[in-house]
């Protein structure tokens, strides 16, 4: 898999997380665990995390990091440290409700940096 492939496997990642995100806050549950999707929101928002910081570690590597792309993918970069500070404040918590994950996603750091993965994916990645 080449770098671009690697990349893109991660989006998908984050992209998948997101959407279990969505679903998760649309449910309206006050405890993670009521249900049987309740207790995987810890492992979507692992995976959001993961995927995240390794776009973030091979951003240097990525077409246009040293032309035209430097400010969009230093943008990238601070809107994922921002991010994944959110998340990790998420999972910090006892428990991870509806609310709290809706109020992640309403985040405009969030939904910046999703737009700007989307971006990196269909304009920059060959």
């Amino acid at each position: 898999m080449n770098g671009t492939d690697a990349v893109r496997a991660q989006i998908e990642r984050i992209e998948e997380a997101y959407e279990f995100m969505l679903a998760y806050a649309a449910q309206g549950r006050s405890e993670e665990g009521a249900g049987a999707d309740g207790a995987h929101i810890r492992t979507f928002l692992n995976q959001f995390d993961a995927a995240a910081n390794a776009i973030e570690a091979g951003m240097d590597a990525l077409p246009g990091a040293d032309g035209e792309a430097v400010a969009l993918l230093a943008a990238l970069r601070a809107d994922s440290v921002v991010v994944r500070s959110v998340l990790r404040t998420i999972l910090a918590r006892e428990q991870i409700t509806s609310e709290v994950i809706d109020n992640a996603n309403g985040l405009i750091v969030v939904r910046s940096y999703l737009t700007g993965l989307f971006f990196l994916d269909k304009v920059l990645l060959p």
